[in-house]
């Protein structure tokens, strides 16, 4: 008789929930590898039930890492174990890997799971410079989720997390954080078109911070130069931009949300704004060469060039961009770049509009010459 197949064991709790989180936000091994912070070999052997977790405070990391309940894992969640600094700091880097990787929804969701740990230990805390520190980065990093997840009509929520980290950043007299919470609550301003009152928040940080470091100046000045730019005062968008672009060579890598790449992509979409096609061009080429180039990264300069090729009616080279970068933000959630996408559709729309009035003009004085002869 031939020998029977030993029976296979069904699949553990963790292998259904490793599989059903990578299906979910449509991730690789070896993507869910990196924000575990494991080999992409562990997550195989998890995932075919060749090897389990057997111990709780593992377990615990692995659903704070992805934002899900203790209860999926199979952990009790009634006793609660403070997060250490070092946890907390840890959580808030792989917050910043996940919006690098333009993954926003996963991000924000383990920001706000995250935030939800954490701030009942604050009460206890209030006089650890240490502890105040890591919550103002927390709160940089849930409002850097919260306003790339949403449209420019519902960013109330970020408005809260970046004037929580003004408050923190004041209580340490961090001119640099508090330069960089006032700036994001300028370009929030500048998102809903109160252009204005973003100037004064803007301005302000740069008036009132002059001890922040050169990272949060360019990104400041990055950020004042798009509402000079709305509020068409070019010589001042200008001189702004050049500044920026000088800090951003100083400050190298040392913000993650601010970095020449961007500088370089910021004068692309203004010059395309703008109708300088070829210069445009240009600073996308440059982008394209500066390192690190991460995923957000490569799907913001492919949106910039869509939307200067798409502008000047170059649909067969811009419109596989445009598609690339939309299917790709819809599925992690970047809706800050679906917006983007759906001003760019309105105006394609509008200029179909005015073709077609165009044509209907021409026919009409044709078709009238045609009838005299």
């Amino acid at each position: 008789m031939p020998a029977k197949e030993p029976k296979r064991r069904p699949p553990s709790t963790l292998a259904k929930v490793l599989k059903t989180y990578r299906e979910t936000y449509k991730l690789t091994q070896e993507d869910l590898a990196a924000l575990l912070d494991e080999d992409p070999r562990q997550i195989r052997r998890w995932e075919n039930n060749e090897t389990s977790v057997k111990d709780p405070g593992h377990l615990r990391a692995i659903a704070d890492r992805l934002a899900i309940p203790y209860e999926h894992l199979g952990i009790s969640p009634s006793l609660y174990i403070p997060l250490t600094l070092e946890q907390i700091n840890t959580t808030i880097d792989t917050i910043w890997f996940l919006i690098d990787e333009a993954r926003i929804s996963e991000g924000h969701a383990i920001a706000e799971k995250l935030l939800q740990q954490v701030t009942h230990q604050f009460v206890a805390r209030t006089q650890d410079a240490t502890f105040l520190c890591t919550f103002a980065r927390l709160y940089h990093a849930i409002a850097k989720a919260t306003s790339l997840s949403v449209r420019s009509d519902n960013v109330g929520q970020a408005v809260y997390y970046y004037q929580q980290m003004e408050y923190f950043a004041r209580q340490l007299k961090d001119e640099t954080l508090i330069n960089l919470s006032l700036t994001y609550q300028g370009d929030m301003q500048r998102r809903k078109g109160d252009i204005p009152r973003a100037l004064v928040l803007l301005e302000g940080a740069c008036e009132t911070t002059p001890s922040a470091d050169e990272a949060a100046r360019g990104n400041m000045l990055q950020f004042l130069a798009r509402c000079y730019l709305r509020a068409n005062r070019l010589d001042e968008f200008e001189a702004a931009m050049k500044e920026a672009e000088v800090l951003a060579h100083v400050a190298g890598h040392r913000m993650r949300d601010f970095r020449l790449a961007y500088v370089y992509e910021e004068y692309a979409s203004s010059y395309g704004t703008l109708g300088r096609t070829q210069e445009a061009l240009d600073y996308v080429e440059r982008a394209e060469k500066v390192q690190p180039f991460t995923k957000s990264v490569e799907m913001l300069l492919k949106l910039a060039r869509a939307e200067i090729l798409l502008r000047v009616g170059d649909i067969s080279t811009g419109m596989p961009l445009a598609v690339e970068v939309a299917t790709y933000a819809r599925e992690h959630g970047h809706n800050r770049r679906l917006e983007r996408i759906s001003a760019l559709k309105r105006y394609m729309h509008q200029q179909t509009l005015n073709y077609g009035k165009a044509e209907a003009a021409l026919s009409e004085v044709l078709e009238g010459t045609c009838n005299e002869r």
